[in-house]
């Protein structure tokens, strides 16, 4: 007796019903949205990094500048600031128009804006920055760098400079308190990791370095 075959099954031949193309729809859009957040992450990232070099190739501009440039005594001196949009440093008589401004970035030779398209602000010592009475072995500077407004902990002391990067928000009507204190034309200076909405990048030169490298030139003592 010959056993009965069952029916093979039949399969349907419809497409996707409009619901499961809606879950296919949403199941894209997360993937995608997941993809851009990491993307303007990584962008933001390769900024903070172009900037801190920057920041560097800055920190040696001024080494060279130092090394480069003979005040009337003889001795080496750092550039004063720009204060009137061109560049270039502005003094008056042997010090400088004001201690604080925009970075001189044509008298260094350097780039204007930061990776967000900002002007890089600098601030420098009168002790340093005199074209008649240039600095010493034993000169110090006034400016501070503190992890706070309040200064209770700090990063740096007697810097001859300080400069800085306002970062993405380029200090856009600041509320907080750190970086108002990057901006009130003061010699106390604000440096810590981005927490919103600080995100100001700050470096200094450390008054060792920079005798050290004026020793090195043959510039000191």
């Amino acid at each position: 007796m010959k056993r009965a075959v069952p029916p093979a099954p039949i399969f349907s031949a419809r497409g996707f019903t409009l619901t499961e193309m809606a879950v296919v729809l949403v199941i894209v859009a997360l993937l995608i949205g997941g993809m851009i957040l990491p993307l303007s992450t990584q962008q933001e990232l390769r900024y903070v990094a172009e900037t801190r070099k920057q920041l560097s190739d800055i920190a040696e501009a001024l080494y060279g500048y130092a090394a480069s440039h003979t005040a009337s005594d003889g001795r080496p001196y750092l550039p004063c600031p720009d204060t009137d949009g061109d560049g270039l440093e502005n003094r008056s008589g042997g010090g400088c128009a004001s201690q604080e401004g925009i970075l001189p970035w044509a008298t260094l030779g350097l780039g204007r804006l930061d990776a967000w398209g900002n002007p890089f602000r600098y601030r420098v010592s009168a002790t340093f920055s005199n074209s008649t009475t240039g600095f010493t072995l034993l000169a110090t500077g006034d400016l501070r760098v503190c992890t706070s407004a309040a200064c209770t902990a700090t990063l740096g002391t007697q810097l001859p400079a300080v400069f800085l990067s306002t970062g993405k928000n380029g200090g856009a009507s600041p509320s907080d308190a750190d970086q108002l204190a990057n901006l009130d034309g003061n010699t106390d200076f604000v440096s810590h990791d981005a927490v919103s909405p600080f995100d100001d990048l700050v470096a200094w030169l450390p008054p060792s370095i920079l005798t050290y490298r004026m020793v090195a030139a043959g510039r000191l003592p």
